[in-house]
């Protein structure tokens, strides 16, 4: 555990160790919540957070509400995460079967 102190501009310093520790680098985005015990929780962004205002958003044009973002959220990333591993994992399985074109091949098409 690590113990830190609030300076008079309300700031922090994360500890060296602890920055190292878990990849937090000058200029990352961290996101701070409370949980059900008033304790706060200091996180890392992702990339699907940072997609979480696109996805606000979608959902607002959708009709939905602020209210309804802490259930619709979760499940809007779970399937953007979904889509894009599959938009990994596909082209790698075509790779895999021998069905691609190398750009040699591209080459010789277009000449």
């Amino acid at each position: 555990m690590f113990v830190i102190q609030v300076n008079e501009r309300g700031q922090i310093t994360i500890p060296k160790e602890l920055r190292e520790k878990v990849n937090i680098n000058p200029r990352d985005n961290l996101k701070i919540d409370i949980d059900e015990q008033g304790r706060l929780i200091l996180f890392k962004r992702n990339l699907l957070d940072d997609l979480e205002d696109l996805i606000k958003r979608d959902l607002i044009n959708e009709g939905y509400s602020e209210e309804d973002f802490q259930a619709k959220i979760p499940k809007c990333k779970k399937e953007l995460a979904k889509a894009l591993m599959k938009d990994i994992t596909e082209p790698e399985q075509q790779y895999e079967q021998g069905e691609f074109a190398s750009l040699k091949d591209l080459k010789k098409e277009n000449t």
